[in-house]
Order: C-alpha cells, then sequence, then structure tokens
C-alpha cells in the first residue's frame, strides 16, 4: 500500500490497519526504550552517539548538556507519530508532524539496524556479514519496509508522491 499521499490540503496517512499495527507496534517499544535507563544499551549509543570519539572529555561534557532535551525530543517524535497511528489524529500532516515522522522513522530504521547488527562494513573483517542481515530475516524485512515508507514520506513531502 501507498503510506502517504498528498491531497490539496496536504499529506495523509494512508498506510492499512496492518502496516499500521507494525509501525504502532515499533513506536511503542522505541518509546520504552527512550524511557528507561539507556546505560549500557546498544540503541542508546545509535540513537546518541558518541559527539567526539577522540576526546572522551568533551563528549561527557556534550552529552550531559544535551541528553535529556535530545531523549525528550525524540519520545517526543514517537508520541506523536504513536497518536497517527492509533487514529488519535488524523487529517493533513501539520509541520510538527512531518518532522516528527522523518525522524520517528530515522530513529526506528537506527533501532532495528542495531538489533540486527547492520554497521559500516569493516573491509579489513573477512568474517563480516556486509549485509547486517544474519539469521533475522524477518526483522531485516521490517528494517527494508521501514526504509521504504521513510523514502516515501520524503518523496510525498517534496510534492512528487501521488
Amino acid at each position: 500500500m501507498i503510506p502517504f499521499v498528498r491531497r490539496r490540503d496536504g499529506v495523509h496517512l494512508t498506510l492499512s490497519r496492518g502496516e499500521r499495527s507494525v509501525l504502532e507496534s515499533l513506536t511503542a517499544q522505541l518509546m520504552q526504550i527512550l524511557q528507561g535507563d539507556l546505560a549500557g544499551d546498544p540503541v542508546a549509543l545509535r540513537l546518541f552517539p558518541v559527539a567526539y570519539p577522540d576526546d572522551p572529555e568533551a563528549s561527557a561534557e556534550f552529552r550531559r548538556y544535551t541528553i535529556v532535551d535530545l531523549q525528550t525530543q525524540k519520545a517526543e517524535n514517537a508520541r506523536i507519530v504513536h497518536d497517527w497511528l492509533t487514529g488519535r489524529v488524523s487529517g493533513p500532516f501539520d509541520r510538527e508532524a512531518e518532522q516528527a515522522w522523518l525522524r520517528c522513522l530515522t530513529d526506528l530504521r537506527l533501532t532495528v539496524a542495531e538489533r540486527l547488527g547492520i554497521a559500516d562494513h569493516d573491509p579489513d573483517d573477512p568474517d563480516a556479514d556486509p549485509d547486517g542481515v544474519g539469521s533475522e530475516i524477518g526483522l531485516r524485512d521490517v528494517y527494508d519496509w521501514l526504509g521504504y515508507v521513510q523514502e516515501h514520506l520524503v518523496v510525498t513531502l517534496q510534492g512528487h508522491g501521488d
């Protein structure tokens, strides 16, 4: 199905009930991650990467001043998307919804990528799985589908989608 459609009054969500259900579950899980203790969770490092890899002190200071705001904004983006998926909000997207969707889809893809072990390919590691697929084919399908949904949203927002 086509995830989004542009009408005269703006972009509308057109996901099927099943697709909404999958995204609803993923956003609920993302909200749980963001509301929990991020210390030691590899997803947290993916969502909140080290700002200065060569300077642990500067990275710690940067994190201390930004992590709460970043975590709050990511959780708010997920909540906004979740509200659209559950039907609490409907109609055309406003600017806040557009940005929340774009950012939340990115966070969902990063989360799934971390769970799958998808990372930049290390050409010096002959045993690395360059696609990061491993045995998680179903989850890989979800990752690919999230990429499709995100791409379709971008194209639709640019006015090129149907």
